[in-house]
């Protein structure tokens, strides 16, 4: 079965009935996790979010593509490795890891409801590839503490007077 095929499938019939699904994607986040809402306070025109969706789709693509030899389903693509990096990297943004766990399921979901009766058998194989392997990947990344690091930029860049660069002032 071509798990990437019914995965794009899915995407462009989700599109063709109910238009961009960012919003309905981030109102399920936040209606899930109200608090989440807040670490978008950057994202004014949506752009951001836009950006974690596009990437988010790449990658969901890349999870349900064959990446063995013999065009079995063995996960060896960068998808694993860009969602192990993207849960790392949210960490150190203070994001709870079963908040990130929940974000592909949600886009998921999201992509069903809006095939509405069109969402097919395969469609459905296909996201739930997606989602074992994503979940899988996730297992086996270390435990995060939780703890959003901090980073003391005055520590790491030369002095303000020289920095030279248009970098925010304080």
């Amino acid at each position: 079965m071509d798990h990437r095929a019914a995965l794009e499938a899915s995407l462009e019939l989700a599109v063709t009935r109910c238009g961009d699904p960012q919003a309905a994607i981030y109102a399920r986040l936040f209606a899930l996790h109200p608090g989440i809402e807040a670490e978008f306070w950057r994202d004014g025109t949506g752009r951001i979010r836009g950006e974690m969706l596009s990437r988010s789709f790449e990658m969901c693509l890349d999870l349900a593509s064959p990446h063995a030899p013999d065009g079995g389903q063995e996960i060896g693509g960068w998808g694993g490795a860009f969602l192990g990096t993207e849960a790392i990297t949210h960490d150190a943004y203070g994001i709870p890891r079963p908040v990130f766990g929940d974000f592909l399921p949600l886009v998921a979901g999201v992509i069903r409801d809006s095939c509405g009766t069109g969402y097919s058998a395969a469609m459905a194989a296909a996201w739930a590839i997606v989602l074992e392997r994503a979940a899988s990947t996730l297992a086996i990344l270390p435990d995060s503490s939780g703890a959003a690091r901090v980073i003391d930029v005055d520590a790491v860049l030369p002095p303000v007077s020289e920095r030279g660069l248009p970098f925010p002032m304080r």
